[in-house]
């Protein structure tokens, strides 16, 4: 059976401009089967299933809709009316316009992804920018419909068209996951372990949250951070690249407590005390240190913030 897809498409007069709004052919945004498009495609898939699933909803309904029609010129005015509609191309009751480009931006707000207006050529880095999807490289990807997924994104690969894959390929339930790390949204140890690397790079990285093990909002700006100060792809993914790198820095290093210690929230006695460091407590050392009144005091994480310990009843060890 051949993979369907979706798409803003021409308006009624077979133009890129000057129609009526609505869908005049039933024809203008509509499913049509997969093909080789001569400027060849690139693929891109959302990292959660989710959203792919959202996208691809979305853009069933965008087809069904007869209030939804094509126009480079008034190209928007889809985006604008299904805005309060929390972008349900389903629940839109007024004649509007759109274009390929902008529909599936349309597509990806209803699924979450909240996108910065593109065309074509530029919409290969809107998606990777986000963070939400990957680009899957290779014939089998990008020159037959086989392994392709519900929810998958098309782009031509110079100034075009672009399409949302509405079935999958034949192999798609056996295909691999081409690209494995973490990403946002993700929570646990490993996530844990990277927060903790991310701090031995850069103590501040992480001011609010620290190594709390959930891949938010501060942890992917830090990742990315860090992949634009290693000259890496800036992902926001931390992939096995980025790891090798990150953990290529130096071992973690820990401030080992000998004796029941006051963490304090600034260097000195007469700084706030955030709690108490059992003797042997191995507290994740931040990389620097400050002396006070004749005594160095250690950054450190502590219970997910930073803290401050004196060198009286600490040392560093790797």
């Amino acid at each position: 059976m051949a993979v369907k897809i979706g798409s803003a498409r021409i308006d009624e007069n077979g133009h890129a401009t000057g129609g009526k709004a609505g869908d005049q052919t039933g024809k203008e945004v509509s499913r049509q089967n997969w093909y080789k498009h001569a400027k060849g495609w690139r693929v891109f898939r959302a990292k959660v299933a989710t959203v792919a699933a959202k996208i691809a909803q979305d853009m069933d309904w965008a087809c069904d809709n007869i209030h939804i029609g094509y126009d480079q010129g008034q190209r928007l005015t889809l985006y604008n009316v299904s805005k309060p509609l929390d972008f349900n191309c389903k629940a839109v009751k007024t004649n509007c316009e759109t274009d390929c480009s902008a529909l599936v931006r349309v597509c990806c707000a209803y699924a979450g992804v909240m996108l910065p207006n593109f065309r074509t050529p530029t919409e290969p880095k809107a998606l990777l920018d986000s963070g939400a999807f990957v680009e899957l490289t290779g014939a089998k990807y990008t020159d037959t419909s086989v392994y392709l997924k519900r929810g998958d994104i098309l782009v031509t690969k110079t100034q075009g068209h672009t399409v949302v894959v509405l079935s999958d390929g034949s192999k798609a339930g056996v295909d691999v996951a081409p690209v494995a790390g973490l990403s946002r949204g993700d929570k646990g140890n490993k996530v844990k372990e990277m927060q903790r690397a991310l701090l031995v790079w850069n103590p501040d990285c992480l001011p609010k949250f620290g190594a709390d093990g959930d891949f938010g909002a501060e942890t992917e700006k830090a990742l990315k951070a860090y992949q634009t100060a290693a000259r890496l792809p800036i992902t926001g993914v931390y992939d096995d690249a980025t790891r090798k790198a990150l953990t290529g820095i130096g071992a973690p290093e820990w401030a080992v407590t000998t004796g029941d210690i006051n963490v304090r929230s600034a260097p000195g006695i007469d700084a706030r005390v955030l709690g108490i460091a059992r003797n042997g407590s191995r507290l994740l050392y931040q990389g620097e240190s400050k002396e006070v009144d004749g005594r160095l005091w250690y950054l450190v994480e502590y219970h997910g913030v930073n803290g401050w310990i004196s060198s009286k009843f600490s040392h560093i060890e790797k």
